[in-house]
């Protein structure tokens, strides 16, 4: 591997781990709201997850998407149109970029809005209540959780 290769992977590595620190730090602070007991602690919960979405999960799922594809395409040489496992986890990058990440910060989004209505209400709302049951936001951040490992896994093995 030249020095270009190696820095471009040494960049594709630390984008990797940038969202999978967003990742981490959104489901925690979805998981803090869901167990918190009153309005304040669950809207800063919210709050918190919303910061390190916008912080941490989207960039970081833009930076591992655009360096690796360079990385894979440009210094490596793979076709990624004809490179079957390089196809693989371009599709994964795509479900965690198009489908995933979307659904987080929609779920994360209207809980955050219905956490500061109940906290200004100093009660729970029914809005609340339909929220703490919906489990979108954990469902599809733990999808693309799930995605990391498969898109790891077929970069290092490259099975066909």
């Amino acid at each position: 591997m030249s020095t270009a290769d190696k820095a471009f992977l040494f960049m594709h590595v630390l984008a990797t781990v940038w969202y999978v620190a967003g990742l981490t730090a959104v489901q925690i602070s979805l998981i803090r709201a869901m167990q918190a007991e009153n309005m304040g602690s669950r809207s800063d919960s919210f709050e918190e997850a919303v910061h390190y979405q916008g912080m941490l999960l989207v960039p970081g799922a833009i930076a591992v998407t655009a360096t690796g594809l360079f990385l894979w395409s440009q210094q490596l040489g793979y076709n990624m149109f004809t490179t079957g496992w390089l196809i693989l986890v371009e599709l994964t990058y795509i479900v965690t970029l198009l489908i995933c990440v979307p659904f987080v910060g929609m779920g994360l989004r209207r809980a955050r809005i219905a956490a500061l209505q109940a906290r200004r209400k100093g009660r729970s709302t029914a809005e609340l209540d339909a929220v703490m049951s919906d489990n979108v936001p954990l469902f599809f951040a733990g999808i693309a959780t799930l995605l990391v490992p498969l898109a790891a896994a077929l970069s290092v093995f490259q099975p066909f």
